[in-house]
């Protein structure tokens, strides 16, 4: 089968995080034998045509190099709503996007066009080429939060959603969000993103005990969703209470310098680390060190929540006990008390208590561990999620296996 893969965010080069697990989709259905080309963004200093760890990939220009930030170098709602010039960029970018899909078309003659976040991916090919090729779209949690933001965006998203062969979600949250916009349940799926291959192979090594040492960790980018501050505030209730414990955070974001500030303000700056965007490896060598994962997501001020959470699936093939908020997509991953501990959101209290238990019970730590990498090896793993895609797309195509 040959599937053209259409994403805003596709891995610019060996290592990069942007879109990562897109590449690793994309190996994953190449693994089962299908061709695949990619159509996504330009960047400065990239070729148009490309292959990254095997995978063919077609870049389209929307502007010059100085202009082309909406895609990997900022955020691309934010510069859309800030300003003038983000709204014209916006609107080259869907026709760029648009001419670039089409020319895969012709040139690629795809079985299947899978399409990664509604907006702006969805404008690549309806109405146009939803008539002509069965299109698969994926929502990753953002585009449907979008719809709540923008009302009238219902208005544009549902005829996509109508269109499609088939929808992917990546949380079961998700499914009534893609119900409401008219896709019938039939052709909803819920599939997780996979995990990078080098993360998978971590639940066939010999699971490292004591596990619950001096470091909580925490992995994401710095905007309020993810709830880092949390992580801050939950620290500071250990070290009063006579911890020794001191917080890794790993991941780079606008409240970067806020997070410092409250560290310095609950006296435990000293015992907080922020390392700033990592690469692959490092970010592998931090789970690898060990202690005990945090992920205190919340609901944030635009109503959005975290759709997956693919840093939690990491740490647990690393073997790290798992504390995270019970919020959007995260109870899809995480069953409190048989492979991590949930607790409510914002609640520092619970977000300490659940942590103070894995410190004081090694085995409880132990046994939610040794469960977690079990799941990653029978859930997770990139080769079961290329399977459930690859049964998606016959669907959508009405090919049998």
């Amino acid at each position: 089968m040959k599937i053209l893969l259409v994403a805003h965010a596709f891995p610019r080069r060996h290592g990069d995080l942007a879109g990562a697990f897109l590449l690793a989709l994309a190996r994953g259905q190449q693994s089962l034998g299908h061709d695949v080309l990619v159509v996504a963004p330009h960047d400065a200093g990239l070729p148009l045509e490309d292959v990254v760890d095997g995978v063919r990939v077609r870049r389209y220009r929307y502007a010059g190099d100085n202009e082309e930030t909406l895609a990997y170098r900022g955020t691309m709602a934010d510069q859309v709503l800030r300003s003038w010039s983000g709204r014209r960029r916006l609107l080259r970018f869907i026709f760029a996007a648009r001419r670039a899909t089409r020319r895969a078309v012709r040139e690629f003659a795809p079985d299947i066009i899978h399409v990664h976040w509604w907006f702006p991916g969805g404008l690549s090919v309806w109405p146009r080429l939803s008539k002509r090729i069965p299109y698969v779209v994926t929502s990753h949690g953002t585009d449907l939060f979008l719809v709540d933001r923008a009302p009238a965006a219902a208005w544009l998203a549902g005829p996509i959603f109508r269109d499609a062969a088939e929808v992917t979600v990546i949380s079961s949250p998700l499914v009534a969000r893609a119900e409401r916009l008219g896709t019938p349940h039939s052709r909803i799926t819920v599939v997780p993103m996979p995990i990078d291959r080098a993360v998978a192979t971590e639940v066939e090594r010999p699971l490292r005990t004591p596990l619950a040492r001096d470091v909580l960790l925490f992995v994401g980018r710095l905007v309020e969703r993810k709830g880092a501050a949390f992580a801050i505030e939950a620290l500071a209730e250990l070290v009063r209470a006579g911890r020794r414990i001191r917080l890794v955070i790993v991941g780079e974001g606008p409240e970067r310098e806020a997070l410092v500030v409250l560290a310095d303000g609950l006296g435990v700056g000293d015992r907080v680390e922020l390392t700033g965007e990592l690469s692959p490896a490092e970010v592998r060598a931090r789970y690898a060190a060990g202690g005990i994962f945090v992920m205190p997501a919340v609901t944030d001020w635009k109503g959005e929540q975290e759709g997956f959470g693919m840093v939690i699936v990491e740490a647990m093939a690393y073997g790290l006990p798992v504390v995270a908020s019970r919020s959007g997509g995260i109870p899809d991953i995480i069953r409190d008390g048989e492979n991590g501990l949930l607790v409510p959101e914002r609640d520092v209290a619970a977000l300490a208590g659940a942590v103070t238990r894995l410190l004081d019970d090694e085995s409880l730590a132990t046994r939610l561990a040794t469960a977690a990498r079990d799941d990653v090896r029978h859930r997770f793993a990139p080769a079961r999620i290329a399977t459930a895609f690859d049964t998606v797309y016959r669907r959508a195509t009405r090919r049998p296996a």
